[in-house]
């Protein structure tokens, strides 16, 4: 939920309050100090900068949302779910850039990584689809489409939904 040089502040601060509350023998606020450096330090590692980037990419802001995931320095080292969006965010920045092989890799790696809703699901599936149809394979596109069937989704995806049957001729 921090950006890493927000983190490095408060761990700043914190190392800071750590050493006056020693000074003034306080050793349950020494341990509060720790309690929080250490969270702020496993938040880095497991949590990165994907929820601020996915929220930029909500609002459409693709090249935000492509910079402050880039500020995400140990990929590997996220929690399965936020390694899961990490990909989702690369995948569409990717794809914004028309850079359509690697967007269809990250798709499908954050797919494999997983995703907690079905409607993110649903994206990176219609996304798929999308980029199957720009190749000219229909039937691979109609495959994705199919595996959205089940999901649930928000209302406002629903057109684009429809959009892709009609383009691919139906399921």
């Amino acid at each position: 939920m921090f950006t890493p040089v927000v983190r490095f502040i408060l761990l700043i601060i914190c190392g800071l309050l750590a050493v006056l509350f020693a000074y003034m023998s306080s050793v349950p606020l020494i341990i509060l100090c720790s309690f929080f450096s250490v969270f702020l330090l496993w938040g880095y590692y497991k949590r990165g900068t994907v929820f601020l980037a996915l929220s930029k990419l909500r609002k459409n802001e693709y090249e935000a949302a492509e910079k402050i995931i880039a500020l995400t320095s140990y990929p590997d080292k996220l929690s399965r779910s936020q390694k899961g969006y990490y990909y989702f965010i690369r995948a569409f920045t990717e794809r914004e850039k028309d850079n359509y092989p690697e967007a269809e890799r990250l798709f499908l790696r954050a797919l494999a990584e997983g995703l907690k809703t079905g409607h993110d699901k649903a994206m990176s599936l219609l996304a798929l689809a999308d980029l199957e149809m720009i190749k000219g394979n229909k039937d691979v596109a109609r495959d994705y489409l199919s595996q959205m069937k089940d999901l649930k989704v928000h209302p406002s995806l629903m057109p684009s939904i429809r959009r892709m049957q009609e383009l691919i001729g139906g399921i």
